[in-house]
């Protein structure tokens, strides 16, 4: 006998095996038991959820007779019975199922009433199930109206639909409406467990949830992605890495990758991450759909660490990437991940839409947000050249060079007019400066401006005659034009140090507000105190107690011998609330104190007398309950010891980790020296004023130099 699927096979036969639909099957169990019968139901919902299901279970109920053949209608049917049999092989006689989709005109829906009216041949109820009902043509549902209505005594109407917008109001107002719900993922992997379990077939628990995942609310779906993927695995288990190379899905640990070269500005990484997945034949509008969701979890950890689950895979990589990003930026990219996949089939593929967002974040990113992208100016060409060369040269493309030197010619004749022709150049040319202007520092080709403005003066012609106004003005400006150009001579025989760059003030950047690493924000990644000042946001939560000043009671300096060592108890409390960041008051009473015992619902911490007002808070132990609730799955209650903690709390470890922290840091720091030949100081600001960078800070800023800060890094 051939195999059936398993959304058949496993398709409930009676109320208590529905999945996922209780509050439909608690109201159908209670009209059945107390005999409270409609005479029309609408069962609404998306495809999958079980409308079909509960219509034949519904229709069970109203014909069962029992094992004995003396039953009534019942909230249980039998399954044996000649009519539970009948109904679930498709062959009663009673029970007619009718998909409006192809049977939707007005003379077939009158072939229908006109048998309604006969009683039924040999069961209690005559049940008349239609499907995709919000497809019959409007001639149609006029027809059914009187019958719908005021049915006989022994018919019963069970109509289903997924889109009940579509379903006329007159048609509504006649049934009794019921709206099936979307499945949640847990749910569906867990009843893909028991499945599997009963099957002999082995999976991964991760595996399961991804294809609850991508059943999008169906247990139908949901099975007949689980059917796919056996087949895929063949004689072995379903595995994660089996089902995401089905399901065209990549591993979290790429976009998690991609995330943290966006926070970079790392755009060529980006790109190359892209090409991976388009080789790998992965798809793309997958791939922008998982990354809304990394971001929707890391927004959630930003401001409420403990609604991340603790079995999450990712939980590591969440709380990573809400370190490198601010709220803004992650709302910011949340948004632009729902374009581009809204934009997905408009554009010219797919792996060009995946791009493209990409780079929209990068343009987006806000100034001042870590690592801030900026385009360079033109595209770094290095060809070989020789040493005395003009820098210029080695960066700009032909085109552009050409551009530059005729542009630098004419700034040049410019300038000789106005030494030796004065009269002949109006004052407003003579103050204008051009938005292509070289920078201070950067030399064009070309002879040097000394030079041509001695060869200006050989070749200078008889100026016309101006006002003497004019004649007072441009002579002014043509001296100050002198002075500039002799310094600058100067300067090229003179190895002089630059001026030092003050960066201009960033508006921007102080409205950004503070983000999740600062100690205002909310709750602060490592261990410092917040700083409460007026208008902070977590000077409220003490408002109900006095502050009174409390020394640091477990504060030490170096040693880690003056530690307690933490008990079995308390490591597993520190595990648990490692990643969470309370505000001040539940923080003193979560992580100054010693956690003794943990039995049932009921956790015994032993904390300082000196911070016995902080549980007297109202506030701070509701913050206490909102973050180990969550961690525990269910309601604790709290027991305190007001004495001297006897073994390690989360707070000193926390300080441990953060001073191991900073000494790596130290250890591993790059050291520099300051240079000393003047030679190869020289060479050193020479290169540094080649680079991309450079040439982009000088034109975009208008910045110099300061060769005092040029030092030689230690191997």
């Amino acid at each position: 006998m051939a195999s059936q699927v398993l959304a058949r096979k496993w398709r409930p036969r009676d109320f208590e095996h529905v999945v996922g639909q209780e509050p439909v099957v608690q109201a159908l169990t209670h009209a059945l038991r107390e005999n409270r019968l409609h005479h029309a139901y609408l069962f609404t919902g998306t495809r999958g959820v079980g409308k079909t299901t509960l219509s034949r279970i519904l229709a069970k109920s109203l014909n069962c007779v029992g094992p004995d053949g003396k039953g009534g209608v019942t909230d249980h049917p039998c399954g044996v019975c000649e009519a539970c049999r009948a109904i679930d092989e498709g062959r009663f006689v009673d029970y007619i199922e009718m998909d409006a989709a192809s049977n939707r005109s007005v003379e077939e829906m009158t072939a229908l009433l006109e048998q309604a009216m006969y009683a039924p041949t040999n069961a209690r109820y005559k049940v008349y199930m239609i499907d995709e009902v919000h497809q019959l043509t409007s001639h149609a549902f006029n027809a059914m109206l009187k019958t719908l209505e005021e049915p006989p005594e022994y018919v019963k109407f069970i109509l289903a639909t997924t889109d009940p917008q579509k379903v006329p109001v007159t048609v509504l107002s006649r049934c009794l409406q019921f709206n099936l719900r979307n499945v949640t993922p847990q749910i569906v992997a867990e009843h893909m467990a028991h499945i599997l379990k009963e099957e002999h077939i082995e999976a991964e628990p991760a595996a399961l949830k991804l294809l609850g995942v991508g059943a999008r609310g169906s247990m139908r779906d949901g099975l007949s992605l689980l059917d796919q993927a056996i087949a895929f695995a063949g004689d072995g288990p379903v595995t994660l890495e089996s089902v995401r190379e089905m399901l065209g899905m990549m591993d979290s640990d790429v976009l998690v990758k991609l995330l943290e070269h966006l926070a970079q500005g790392n755009a060529h990484e980006m790109i190359k991450i892209a090409s991976d997945m388009s080789l790998r034949s992965l798809s793309f509008s997958q791939a922008i759909r998982d990354m809304a969701g990394i971001l929707q979890r890391v927004a959630l950890a930003q401001f409420d660490a403990a609604s991340i689950p603790a079995d999450d895979l990712d939980r590591e990589a969440i709380f990573k990437l809400a370190g490198l990003f601010s709220p803004q930026e992650i709302q910011l990219y949340y948004q632009i991940a729902l374009h581009a996949r809204a934009d997905m089939s408009l554009a010219p593929d797919e792996y060009a839409g995946f791009t493209m967002a990409l780079m929209r974040m990068l343009a987006f990113k806000p100034v001042g947000s870590g690592n801030g992208f900026s385009a360079p100016r033109f595209s770094p060409v290095k060809p070989e050249t020789q040493t005395g060369e003009p820098s210029v040269a080695r960066h700009l493309p032909e085109s552009a060079l050409a551009t530059a030197i005729t542009t630098a010619q004419s700034l040049e004749t410019a300038k000789r007019k106005e030494v030796d022709r004065p009269d002949e150049v109006p004052v407003t040319e003579t103050i204008k400066k051009t938005a292509d202007e070289p920078a201070p520092w950067e030399d064009l080709p070309g002879e040097s401006e000394a030079a041509n403005l001695a060869k200006a003066a050989q070749n200078s012609e008889t100026p016309s005659v101006r006002s003497p106004v004019e004649a007072e003005a441009v002579e002014s400006v043509t001296e100050e034009r002198k002075a500039d150009a002799a310094a600058q001579s100067e300067d090229d025989e003179v190895d002089e140090d630059d001026e030092p760059y003050v960066p201009p003030e960033d508006d921007y950047l102080d409205a950004m507000g503070e983000s999740i690493d600062d100690p205002g924000f909310g709750y602060p990644l490592e261990n410092h105190e917040p700083d409460f000042e007026a208008g902070s946001a977590l000077k409220t939560v003490i408002d109900d107690v006095p502050a009174d000043p409390i020394e640091d009671l477990y504060d030490y300096d170096s040693g880690e011998e003056k530690l307690p060592e933490f008990t079995p108890t308390g490591k597993m409390w520190f595990e648990k609330l490692r990643y969470t960041y309370p505000a001040t008051f539940a923080r003193d009473i979560l992580e100054r104190s010693e956690c003794v015992s943990i039995e049932d619902n009921v956790i015994t911490l032993r904390l300082d007398p000196v911070y016995q007002r902080r549980v007297e808070s109202e506030r701070a132990m509701l913050q206490v309950q909102r973050i180990v609730d969550p961690l525990f799955g269910q309601r604790m209650r709290f027991e305190f010891i007001f004495e001297e903690p006897k073994s390690r709390t989360i707070f000193q470890e926390k300080r441990r980790l953060a001073q191991e922290a900073e000494k790596i840091a130290k250890q591993n720091a790059p050291k520099y020296e300051s240079i000393d030949d003047p030679a190869e100081l020289k060479q050193s600001v020479a290169r540094l004023k080649e680079t991309p960078l450079a040439h982009m800070l000088a034109r975009r800023f208008n910045a110099t130099l300061d060769r005092k800060s040029v030092v030689r890094r230690l191997k």
